[in-house]
């Protein structure tokens, strides 16, 4: 029983800490959860904006050194090899709504993705940097990545990451292979202990 705690405590701990994998069920995330994700591993990740460029250039989230990157929900699938494979793509629109599809997408064509929830405006809720146009003359380019100096950064209070809810934590690729591992393991040990009897 004791090895049954041990590993199913493991299969826990690996599942919050690992990503998804390509081709895997993806993950919706906090703006929090997204903003750390950015700030300790900027050289790994792209932060995809799904709204229309028009969007895009009048706001857009800003950190320092990240790839940004615009690609409107409605050309992802034509426009899908523009993003490089190798990186996890954070996915966000206004709300959530399209960035939700577009983690889908991205999904099919096995990129490592997530939805941040809530999307620019939960952003803006947990008062994170984003960048505004000052103009009509100042349009952001639509593909290229952009690196603008931001603003004082708000400090990231330092958790681990967890699945939202029983049931993302279920879909987690692995824990499945482990448990079932843990239970054949105990069912073995068990009849060792009851042929000896």
């Amino acid at each position: 029983m004791l090895l049954l705690l041990l590993v199913s405590s493991s299969a826990v701990a690996y599942a919050e800490r690992t990503p998804p994998l390509p081709g895997a069920p993806t993950y919706d995330i906090s703006v929090e959860e997204a903003h750390k994700m950015l700030v300790e591993n900027q050289e790994q990740i792209i932060l995809l904006d799904v709204r229309t460029e028009k969007e895009y250039s009048a706001e857009y989230i800003d950190i320092d050194g990240a790839e940004l990157m615009n690609i409107p929900v409605s050309d992802l699938e034509s426009r899908i090899d523009e993003l490089e494979n190798s990186k996890v793509i954070i996915v966000y629109c206004r709300s959530g709504g399209r960035s939700s599809t577009a983690k889908n997408t991205l999904a099919q064509h096995d990129f490592i993705a997530y939805n941040m929830l809530g999307g620019i405006t939960a952003w803006k809720e947990a008062k994170y940097d984003t960048s505004m146009s000052t103009g009509a003359e100042t349009t952001l380019p639509s593909i290229s990545p952009v690196h603008t100096p931001a603003a004082a950064s708000t400090p990231v209070t330092s958790h681990t990451p967890t699945p939202a809810s029983e049931e993302e934590e279920k879909q987690v690729p692995g824990f499945e292979l482990i448990f079932a591992f843990a239970a054949i393991s105990l069912i073995a040990w068990r009849c060792r202990v009851l042929r000896k009897q």
